[in-house]
This record gives structure tokens, C-alpha cells and sequence, in this order.
């Protein structure tokens, strides 16, 4: 096991240290362009009512909430799983706050091992998580086994630039100012240096298409957002 994969196999415990400031400085990272990324991945929902949602490495449930705040008449149910205790309590104070106690449940749950039986949900998503999974077709092939036929599993990651100039500039972000400012506001540099590191290691565009292809999903699409900043993969059983 590489010295990536042992961090990666750990981040939840990095998760649990950074969980008071995650949202802030998540918010002040992305200039704020993350919501609307998440909400783009709301209009890739299953066309129908009734919509069983689960969202894997749902962190302090930003995405599982926007969801069910933007399509309220969609979906019935929603469930959000992480390792982070300390990412999970922030969720559900935010679960409280929004009164979505009888939509949202949050409970603790790995995504290489998903505690839930055969075609249970209609829609996964994981939103900035899935390179933090230590196996990810093991994960995939897990997301493929809970969704009913014709169900999606919605993926939102950061990816790279084709643009030369936009990706230079992306990386000097990512190598310098990211790291800089999160470990300034949160009191842990070695946090957002991992996130900088796991961000440019990570496959993405085609190569992350063929991971989700070999996991049994049958069409496959990538929706570049800004730029190719982030990219939303699209996959249906």
C-alpha cells in the first residue's frame, strides 16, 4: 500500500479534525462555485417521483441538503453515510436547523463496503469524496449493486483543465494558495496539503469514465464545470 493509499485508508480521521471550519473554508476555497456545481448535480436526478437518494461521503450533508431543498416533490427519502463522526455531527445539526429531520437520515457508513442490501436507492451521489475512497472500483462496483436498473450514480470531483493556462493556474492554486489559506483558518496545513495531493493525483475526463464502465454501468457521460475545474460523471445501471 502506497503512502496515498494509507492516508486515503485514515482521512476520515483528517476529516474529524477539520469538521468545525470544513464548510467555511470549503465555501471561501471555491469562491463559492461549489454550489452551483451541486446544484447542476440536482438536474441530473432520476426523472421521477418517489426517488430513494443516497449520498456517500456526505461530509456536513451540503449536498444530501441542497437535494432535497431544491426537489422537494423528487425525492421521498434521503440517506448520508461517512466515516467522519465528527463531519456526521455538523450534518446533523445543519439537518436540524433546515427542519429535514423526516427526509434526512445520517449514519455512519463506508462506501468501499455499503451497509445496504441489493438495489435499495435510485440515485447515489458522492460529491468531492470519491478520491478520498482507498479502493475506488471496489466502491463503484458497490454503488452499481444498491441501485435499482436504471437508476444513477452521480459524481461530482474536481478534475483538470484541458485550457494549458486555465490548468496552470488551477495547479498554482491548488499547490500554493489552497493549502496556504485552509491550514491558515483551520489550524491544519497537513489537511489541506493532502487535499492538494489527492485532487492532482486522481484520474479523471475518459480514464474515470473507464473506471465506472468496468464497474457494470452501462452508459456512462462527464459534465465539465468551470472550466473542467470539477467535472460531474453521470452513470446509469
Amino acid at each position: 500500500m502506497s503512502i496515498q493509499d494509507k492516508s486515503k485508508s485514515t482521512s476520515w480521521q483528517m476529516f474529524n479534525r477539520i469538521a468545525k471550519t470544513y464548510d467555511s473554508v470549503n465555501r471561501l476555497l471555491s469562491f463559492g462555485l461549489d454550489v452551483g456545481w451541486r446544484k447542476k448535480v440536482g438536474l441530473l436526478l432520476p426523472k421521477k417521483e418517489q426517488v430513494a437518494l443516497l449520498d456517500l461521503a456526505t461530509g456536513t450533508a451540503d449536498q444530501v441538503l441542497l437535494l432535497c431543498k431544491e426537489h422537494p416533490q423528487q425525492i421521498s427519502e434521503a440517506i448520508g453515510m461517512d466515516l467522519s463522526e465528527g463531519m456526521l455531527e455538523k450534518g446533523r445539526e445543519k439537518v436540524d436547523q433546515q427542519k429535514l429531520q423526516d427526509v434526512i437520515r445520517l449514519e455512519t457508513g463506508d462506501a468501499v463496503n455499503i451497509p445496504s442490501e441489493n438495489s435499495r436507492f435510485d440515485a447515489i451521489t458522492i460529491s468531492f469524496g470519491i478520491r478520498n475512497v482507498p479502493d475506488v472500483p471496489a466502491s463503484l462496483r458497490e454503488m452499481h449493486r444498491v441501485l435499482r436498473p436504471e437508476g444513477k450514480t452521480l459524481i461530482l470531483e474536481f478534475s483538470m483543465p484541458k485550457n494549458p493556462i486555465v490548468r496552470f493556474g488551477h495547479l498554482f492554486y491548488l499547490r500554493y494558495v489552497l493549502p496556504l489559506v485552509g491550514g491558515l483558518i483551520s489550524g491544519d496545513y497537513e489537511a489541506y496539503r493532502y487535499l492538494n495531493t489527492s485532487i492532482e493525483a486522481f484520474p479523471y475526463g475518459e480514464s474515470f469514465c473507464s473506471l465506472m464502465k468496468e464497474a457494470g454501468f452501462s452508459t456512462v457521460r462527464q459534465h465539465p464545470v468551470t472550466f473542467g475545474i470539477a467535472t460531474i460523471y453521470e452513470g446509469i445501471k
